[in-house]
């Protein structure tokens, strides 16, 4: 049996409480009572059948919590490659090897977005940004899929500008080499670029929402984390005891002081257009994207808009992260990536053709995604009917299921563990090939950005942000390990990998070839 608990149960349990008690106490209470009514109605259990991985010496739970990769590499050698179970801190998933992705890949009756609801706890405040997207992903998947995918070459120039301008003010005149805090200054730098596409300016560049952008991002994932590893009678205590929570709920208030106004002004405009029977003005940003999308329907723009950045931010920091990590193991790479840049922007200037030609760099950070995943495990569904795969498994009705990477497959990638900054360009000059390993597609053999309908339909955008700012990252700056200091470990949960917040790298301004910030935008 399965029971959704909506906004009316909580609503229900705070009528009952006795009056006098403090708002914060009732939280607490209420949300105790909520999370033992739903964890009892609806606990999970394994599906019979199918065998449960753990490592020697941990239970099934701490395997896949604190060691889920190595847990990952056992099952795929362990079983066969069959399928196996893991047990999540939100119940059990079934992890499916590699060669399913494809089987799957568009099944009609399996969906991401609903796989992901227990992990995120949309039933608690704060997480208005998780909410919109996995109650019903209809408005942020076409917003971005119909409108800021066909918009690319309209936006070209405001990433061109944005990064001009966040650089100059995130790292300023680093003439000589500085020691610089890695993924605090790349999370500023690419809300400011997210921003500016999603928001416009002047809006993208206030000081409070890009603390918001960021704070709401690391915040969120961050909670859903501890309350994943906690146990399911301590999660309400998690919640409302922790520190980041509070931050949390106030991301969402304060997003909505700043984002409100701006969208009642925008639609006042359009309402006064369409009274006087005048054509409304285009709104070229996801405010207005969203307008359009939702073709007159209620929908809450605040929380789409931190859906929109949760998605950004989150997996392009990470990238752009491992990149320049990926140029300071491989400086031997440097002087190759930016003779591309020069030649290929130098010529075409800033265009969508442009950004296409680097191909140098499009395999670089593809292989840098390889090497260095973010996750072993991809294409995250929820089944909604009974299943029966090729090799007779069947997945019950409800089950959540995921699909094992195979980023380190020697029969597809010879030397699978040597960094090959040109393996998938060398991959693309096969014949009749040359469109299957470019950085946005995506196939069984690399799974960064899913696979089938529901992947990532923000990539597109994402490789075009990413590739504008490493084209002037290459050409303003030279970056390095710090001397005799060794890289500080990525931080692990489940099967995913993040930048450690201690990891600090060198860098200093050079003198460009070439000027980026004068060249012709077409």
């Amino acid at each position: 049996m399965n029971v959704t608990i909506e906004s009316p149960w909580a609503e229900s349990i705070f009528r009952r409480l006795p009056e006098g008690i403090p708002v914060s106490l009732q939280a607490v209470l209420a949300t105790i009572v909520l999370g033992t009514i739903y964890s009892v109605v609806t606990k999970d259990r394994p599906v019979a059948g199918i065998p449960i991985a753990s490592l020697d010496g941990k239970t099934p739970r701490k395997s896949w919590l604190w060691h889920g990769r190595e847990l990952v590499r056992l099952g795929d050698d362990k079983y066969s490659g069959g399928p196996y179970q893991v047990l999540t801190g939100t119940g059990p998933k079934i992890i499916l090897p590699n060669r399913f992705a494809d089987e799957i890949k568009n099944n009609p009756q399996m969906f991401m977005h609903l796989a992901f609801k227990k992990d995120f706890f949309i039933e608690y405040p704060g997480f208005d940004g998780h909410r919109i997207g996995l109650e019903n992903d209809w408005l942020i998947q076409t917003t971005v899929r119909t409108k800021l995918t066909q918009s690319l070459n309209l936006i070209t120039g405001d990433l061109v500008d944005e990064t001009t301008a966040s650089l100059q003010d995130v790292y300023g005149g680093v003439d000589d080499w500085e020691t610089r805090s890695l993924r605090e200054d790349v999370i500023e730098v690419v809300a400011r670029l997210s921003s500016r596409v999603f928001l416009g300016l002047p809006l993208c560049r206030n000081r409070r929402w890009l603390e918001i952008t960021k704070s709401y991002t690391v915040d969120s994932f961050t909670i859903s984390f501890i309350m994943r590893a906690a146990p399911w009678f301590m999660r309400p205590l998690a919640y409302w005891l922790n520190p980041m929570s509070a931050r949390l709920r106030k991301a969402v208030r304060d997003a909505r002081n700043l984002i409100d106004p701006e969208v009642k002004r925008r639609l006042d405009i359009v309402d006064k257009a369409k009274a006087a029977g005048e054509k409304p003005p285009k709104m070229a940003d996801t405010i207005g994207w969203m307008y359009d999308v939702a073709n007159g329907a209620n929908i809450d723009y605040v929380a789409g808009q931190l859906s929109l950045s949760m998605a950004a931010i989150h997996t392009t920091t990470e990238t752009t992260c491992a990149i320049i990590m990926d140029l300071c193991d491989h400086p031997e790479v440097v002087p190759q990536l930016r003779e591309e840049v020069i030649r290929v922007i130098g010529e075409g200037g800033w265009a969508k053709t442009s950004l296409y030609k680097l191909k140098l760099m499009d395999s670089f950070i593809k292989e840098g995604q390889r090497v260095r995943p973010m996750g072993t495990t991809s294409m995250n569904r929820l089944v909604t009917e009974e299943t029966t795969l090729s090799d007779g498994t069947v997945l019950p009705k409800g089950v959540r299921i995921m699909v094992a990477t195979n980023f380190m497959d020697p029969e597809l990638y010879p030397e699978p563990e040597k960094f090959d900054a040109a393996r998938f360009l060398k991959m693309r000059e096969r014949e009749g090939e040359e469109h299957s390993w470019q950085l946005v597609t995506t196939t069984p053999a690399h799974m960064f950005f899913g696979h089938g309908q529901h992947a990532c339909p923000g990539r597109f955008f994402a490789a075009n942000e990413v590739k504008i700012l490493l084209c002037h990252l290459l050409l303003k700056y030279d970056f390095r390990w710090a001397p005799g200091e060794k890289p500080v470990p990525m931080q692990m949960f489940e099967t995913v990998a993040s930048t450690h917040q201690d990891t600090k790298v060198q860098m200093r301004r050079r003198v460009p070839e070439i000027d980026l910030d004068t060249i012709e935008v077409k």
